[in-house]
C-alpha cells in the first residue's frame, strides 16, 4: 500500500470514529419569509396583497398614521459531540459538548393610512447561542442550546394573555407593544436596552 493510500485510509478511519459521536439538532419556526421587493410597488400594493401572499405577520402595530408588520423566521442549528468511556457503569453515560447558532430573517413592512405599502425591508443575520457541556444517558439526545426565548408561542395565540404581565414588574407601559399595540419588537430582545431600561424586572 502506498504512503498516500495509507494516509487516506487513516484519515477516513479517524473521521468515522470522530463523527460517530456527533449529533446535529435543527429547529425552525413555522414562518418562511419569502419577500421579493420587485413584486410590490410602494404606494400601490395594498396590505391585502401582502396578507394574501405572505400570510398573517408575527406581530403588527401602529406606526404613525399607518401600520407596521413584522415577520420572523428563526432556524437554530446545534452541533453536539459526545464521548462515552467503555468502563463499567461509566459506559451508561456520555460527556457532551454542544455549540449552537441561530440563522435569523426579519421582514418589516410599513403601510400608510390608506393601507398602501410604504416600505419593505428584509434583514438576515446569525446569532451565536454559545456552547455548553453536559452529562447525559447514552441513549438520550437532548438539546443544550439556550434558545427558548426565540421560540415563544405566536403572538396571535396569546392575545388575551398579553394583557396580563407577571408581577411584580415595573413596565414602561407606553412602549410595551403587547400592551399598547404600537410598534414591534424582535424576539429575544434583551431587557437591558432601549426603552426596557426604564422598567424594573
Amino acid at each position: 500500500m502506498s504512503l498516500r493510500a495509507s494516509k487516506f485510509f487513516t484519515i477516513l478511519l479517524l473521521s468515522l470514529v470522530f463523527f460517530s459521536g456527533c449529533t446535529i439538532i435543527q429547529k425552525e419556526s413555522m414562518n418562511t419569509v419569502a419577500f421579493d421587493p420587485a413584486e410590490y410597488e410602494p404606494g400601490k400594493s395594498s396590505w391585502n396583497d401582502l396578507l394574501a401572499d405572505l400570510g398573517p405577520p408575527d406581530q403588527m402595530g401602529e406606526a404613525g398614521s399607518g401600520m407596521v408588520w413584522l415577520y420572523e423566521n428563526i432556524g437554530v442549528s446545534e452541533f453536539q459531540m459526545g464521548i462515552r468511556l467503555d468502563y463499567e457503569w461509566i459506559e451508561l453515560v456520555k460527556l457532551v459538548h454542544a455549540t449552537a447558532e441561530a440563522d435569523r430573517v426579519a421582514l418589516i413592512l410599513t403601510f400608510d393610512k390608506d393601507r398602501k405599502l410604504k416600505s419593505g425591508n428584509i434583514f438576515e443575520w446569525k446569532d451565536d447561542l454559545g456552547h455548553d457541556n453536559a452529562i447525559q444517558f447514552f441513549l438520550v439526545v437532548s438539546s443544550l442550546a439556550d434558545a427558548d426565548h426565540l421560540y415563544r408561542s405566536p403572538y396571535q395565540l396569546e392575545w388575551g394573555r398579553s394583557f396580563l404581565m407577571r408581577l411584580p414588574e415595573g413596565l414602561n407601559a407606553q412602549w410595551v407593544p403587547e400592551l399598547n399595540g404600537k410598534g414591534v419588537e424582535l424576539r429575544g430582545t434583551p431587557l437591558k436596552v432601549g426603552q426596557h431600561t426604564l422598567e424594573m424586572h
